[in-house]
């Protein structure tokens, strides 16, 4: 038996457009970057049914062929996750109607969670991540990959590339993946926080670091203090190491360790929190703006290869 994706591609409120377009809509290697995906989940022996959650026009416009289910979209990310969710369940998806027997019988059920803007995830990442998710003993588990494996998708002489801000711990550097494993039923009561990162989530644009300073403020005072001092080491050693300043970076990141900050979101999110580390890095390259997506237009083919293992770029 796999277990069940969701893909959250919908374009609301929240939602950066490419292109002023959906950015799982936007064309690479003659399709659509949400078919990309959407194949790589179908191929996947871990994976059983598929639920896109978008504009449900435009996506059977190119996805009617496939046997997924496409739900349309709420007003935000939150929404939409919840209802991709919610359309896993056979009693849910009869009535539409959430009630006491449904959550107890699917309380410990857990779905992947893929946004519809990584055209880069192969089946290989995928059940990688899969693999290291022991949801017997965690509630929430995302994917992370250290720096070293995103250089091979960093500008080189005469070739594009992408380079991909990192967040500095003790442990080395990494980038979130973009793979959600969650037993949704045990962080509902959470979302409005998850929604809150998820909105403030550019965290270049100062205004979105003094908003996520507000919402850490708001936190219960038993870990207010711990949760600021993090998010400035963050943001310090990030801002550092954007300079040129390495040395400053790692002391700086020095008191932030991966477990510590494990347990930190679990306390927030008053759920099991847990981070597993992917080696691939196809699933880390989001589409976040139009060079980005430029640069894998052209580069796609080159990546897909290296990442299947067919070659190696030359650094």
């Amino acid at each position: 038996m796999g277990i069940d994706a969701v893909i959250t591609a919908g374009d609301g409120r929240a939602a950066k457009k490419v292109f002023r377009k959906n950015k799982a809509l936007l064309d690479i290697a003659g399709k659509p970057i949400i078919r990309h995906i959407v194949e790589v989940l179908l191929e996947s022996k871990d994976i059983d049914q598929v639920v896109l959650v978008g504009p449900r026009t435009a996506f059977l416009e190119v996805l009617g062929d496939l046997d997924i289910m496409i739900v349309e979209q709420g007003r935000n990310l939150c929404e939409n996750a919840r209802e991709g969710f919610l359309n896993t369940l056979p009693e849910y998806r009869d009535k539409h109607v959430l009630t006491d027997d449904i959550i107890n019988k699917y309380r410990d059920k857990y779905v992947i969670f893929v946004p519809g803007d990584v055209p880069l995830l192969t089946t290989r990442e995928l059940e990688e991540f899969v693999s290291l998710c022991d949801m017997d003993n965690w509630d929430y588990v995302i994917g992370i990959t250290p720096e070293e494996s995103l250089e091979k998708f960093s500008p080189r002489k005469g070739r594009p590339g992408i380079k991909m801000a990192t967040f500095h711990t003790r442990d080395g550097n990494f980038r979130q993946n973009n793979l959600h494993m969650v037993k949704p039923f045990y962080v509902m009561d959470s979302m409005d926080i998850v929604l809150k990162v998820y909105d403030y989530r550019y965290q270049k644009e100062f205004l979105n670091i003094l908003r996520s300073m507000i919402e850490i403020v708001r936190l219960r005072k038993d870990i207010v203090l711990k949760s600021l001092f993090y998010y400035l080491c963050l943001q310090l050693s990030t801002s550092l190491s954007m300079l040129g300043m390495e040395p400053f970076a790692w002391i700086t990141s020095y008191p932030v360790t991966v477990s510590e900050s494990e347990k930190l979101i679990s306390r927030i999110l008053k759920v099991r929190f847990k981070s597993v580390c992917t080696t691939l890095g196809g699933a880390a390259l989001d589409v976040d703006n139009e060079k980005d997506y430029l640069s894998l237009s052209v580069m796609y083919k080159d990546w897909m290869n290296m990442l299947q293992g067919n070659h190696h770029l030359a650094k």
